[in-house]
């Protein structure tokens, strides 16, 4: 049995098999080829190389890259238009994932703030008279005293603010995103973000439970 190669099919042919070969059939060895399959299986990727024969290469680091022979390459073209794509996909995740946390939120937006405001009054008059509704629901089911309920809204709304306020800050941090050069670098800064969010998305899906 001999293994051939050829660049332009990029596939291998056994001579028992194939009876024609291509014009650019190159012979290797059955253990080189043994080898290439071993690469392959472990995550790279078989590739002409510049002599016709075939080489184990990492995997193309994006639809955009082009195979010289050696190595994985970007024209100025190319490399413009992965950066281009590089910001649009790491402003969507930003904004997907900040929009996703804001969900939380605004499903019962309206009662948060409706009992946040009864707390506030109710405080300003010393914590007495009869607690107002939003409060009462949150006490009675909880079992807390009419002062302690309150003063656990009011910490919960204030800390529900100051979450709001990072996302927000962090949302636009996708901005950064436009001044770097190459798609790596965005891609480096965008996972950067999305890893600053989470702990705030997990947050606020306590919230929404």
């Amino acid at each position: 049995m001999t293994i051939f190669y050829s660049k332009t099919n990029q596939a291998f042919y056994d001579n028992q098999i194939h009876t024609a070969l291509p014009e650019d059939a190159v012979e290797i060895t059955a253990a080189y080829h043994a080898t290439l399959l071993a690469g392959q299986a472990q995550g790279k990727t078989i590739m002409p190389g510049k002599d016709g024969k075939p080489v184990l290469a990492s995997l193309a680091p994006s639809h955009l890259h082009q195979w010289n022979g050696k190595e994985w390459v970007l024209d100025k073209a190319a490399a413009s238009q992965l950066l281009a794509e590089s910001i649009d996909n790491g402003t969507k995740a930003i904004n997907d994932l900040v929009g996703e946390a804001y969900r939380h939120v605004t499903r019962f937006g309206p009662e948060y703030q409706l009992r946040e405001q009864q707390a506030i009054e109710y405080k300003a008059g010393g914590y007495k008279g009869e607690l107002p509704t939003q409060v009462a629901a949150f006490a009675q089911p909880t079992g807390k005293g009419n002062k302690e309920a309150t003063d656990i809204v009011l910490a919960q709304a204030a800390k529900l603010r100051a979450t709001l306020e990072q996302l927000g800050i962090l949302r636009m941090k996708k901005l950064e995103l436009k001044n770097l050069k190459t798609a790596a670098e965005v891609d480096k800064r965008a996972a950067e973000i999305v890893a600053a969010i989470q702990p705030h998305l997990q947050e606020l899906e306590k919230v929404g439970k």
